[in-house]
């Protein structure tokens, strides 16, 4: 998906947000930020691009103003360490429910609110588990996605934020007792926003459901383009049955990637008017898109 009028706010308040937390200096954050308006997409003058793309360019300047590898290292240990605390209780409720992985699907999707584009601390995994049961998912969508879990075999899983992925991990335990596939997790090569790298990925121990990989991307983007990942990645994702790709980079890169139709799974929340637009959903609204 490329831009929309409305991605230029969202991203601004996104780099002003981390910019504050990470930076605390208000000389240095505006210089930042001037540096920010000077980008092309900010003056509308190119709308033929992702946003995953505009926040790498944004990102990159973050990292120069900073000298961090990896400005939200702290705030991404503390959402996962705030999401393992429910995560006991989490997985009782889904196991105990009626349709474990209609109701893991669910928490999976709600988890995607933990996400710094929408609050750089994202959502607190408690009120997550408070409202996770009541979300309604389209019947027709979530039927599809079951179909085509029922045809897998191999799996590839694409993680998106910190936090979010311990809901991940209750979810692809779920599928295991369900299905008898093989399931390849994958993160970040490098740091970029509160999106989990590797050594995020080990801290929760994904490896005790799935096999780990990173995506190879040489350079910090929110997202999964087929050109810029591994040429492992790329033959893992064409020779898997099923790809289920999890938030919004990963949504906006990957649908442009067409040759990919048919066999990806987009798992986010409706955070803002193109998703709910696109999807005829309500804002905050669970989305299954198949693609």
């Amino acid at each position: 998906m490329k831009i929309w009028p409305d991605c230029i706010p969202c991203i601004m308040k996104m780099s002003l947000g981390i910019a504050y937390l990470v930076i605390q200096d208000n000389g240095h954050v505006r210089r930042f930020l001037n540096q920010v308006l000077k980008l092309k997409y900010f003056r509308g003058e190119d709308w033929e691009v992702t946003s995953p793309e505009v926040i790498k360019q944004v990102w990159l300047m973050l990292l120069e103003v900073t000298g961090q590898a990896d400005p939200m290292k702290e705030i991404k240990k503390e959402q996962n360490r705030k999401a393992l605390e429910i995560y006991p209780v989490a997985k009782k409720s889904v196991l105990e429910s009626h349709d474990p992985l209609l109701e893991a699907i669910k928490l999976a999707i709600a988890g995607n609110s933990i996400d710094a584009m929408v609050n750089v601390e994202g959502e607190a995994p408690e009120k997550i588990l408070q409202r996770w049961d009541k979300l309604e998912i389209d019947a027709g969508n979530l039927n599809l996605f079951k179909e085509r879990l029922k045809k897998a075999r191999k799996l590839v899983y694409l993680g998106d934020n910190c936090g979010e992925i311990v809901f991940d991990k209750l979810l692809m335990e779920t599928l295991r007792k369900l299905y008898p596939l093989e399931i390849i997790f994958v993160t970040r090569t490098l740091p970029i926003m509160n999106d989990i790298t590797f050594q995020d990925a080990l801290s929760i121990g994904i490896e005790e459901v799935a096999q780990m990989m990173e995506n190879g991307t040489p350079e910090p983007l929110p997202g999964t383009f087929l050109e810029k990942i591994s040429r492992e990645l790329r033959a893992e994702m064409e020779s898997s049955d099923l790809v289920i790709s999890k938030g919004g980079g990963n949504c906006d890169s990957l649908t442009e990637e067409n040759k990919m139709k048919g066999k990806i799974s987009f798992l986010l929340t409706a955070k803002c008017h193109p998703y709910c637009s696109i999807h005829q959903v309500t804002l905050s609204a669970p989305i299954i898109y198949n693609f």
